[in-house]
């Protein structure tokens, strides 16, 4: 039997959905998936869903919004994310207090897309002050005040629950075999 493929696409800011994009294909690695990671930025090297058995999509927010790189990726292989097994995480300091979908990020960007992963997940960010310029670190030291996040710019502060990352690594493998054991039960 061939080794399924697994596709992770993304778009990082400063650096925090990039090593979560990571995280998940170290998982999906060691249960014997072939991964190919690649980021929206570079469209030279974005391989299209196309061929992968598990296609996974994620995206910071900054300023209230996913990744303009990763909306036109969803926009162009719609048709093809519709008949994969797929699965969308959606990064930001929202998610660093809870929830499945805080401030509505996702419901808002699947609905503009007129499209919606079987698997979707919150993850917290991290406050990277040291990369910042002084501007955006200025805007993102408000934002964190009112949040109740570390408002110390001297350091970095990482509000990614790892465990959660693996969960959804784990759901993703489970969403997967699920997709082809049904493929398999419709080709008998």
């Amino acid at each position: 039997m061939d080794m399924p493929r697994a596709l992770i696409v993304y778009a990082s800011s400063h650096g925090q959905t990039r090593a979560i994009a990571h995280r998940i294909a170290k998982s999906l690695s060691a249960h014997a998936f072939s991964v190919v990671v690649a980021d929206t930025g570079d469209p030279v090297h974005l391989p299209a869903p196309t061929g992968f058995d598990l296609v996974i999509v994620g995206s910071r927010i900054q300023f209230g919004r996913h990744s303009s790189s990763v909306i036109a990726y969803l926009h162009q292989y719609r048709a093809e994310l519709e008949t994969a097994a797929t699965a969308f995480f959606s990064v930001s300091m929202a998610a660093a207090n809870g929830g499945d979908d805080p401030n509505g990020y996702l419901a808002t960007t699947f609905e503009s897309i007129g499209w919606r992963p079987a698997l979707t997940a919150a993850i917290g960010g991290a406050l990277k002050y040291r990369r910042y310029n002084f501007i955006l670190r200025y805007v993102m030291k408000r934002i964190a005040l009112a949040a109740g996040h570390s408002t110390d710019t001297s350091r970095d502060h990482e509000y990614t629950d790892w465990t959660r990352v693996d969960e959804f690594a784990d759901h993703a493998l489970a969403l997967c075999h699920h997709e082809t054991a049904q493929t398999s039960r419709a080709a008998n």
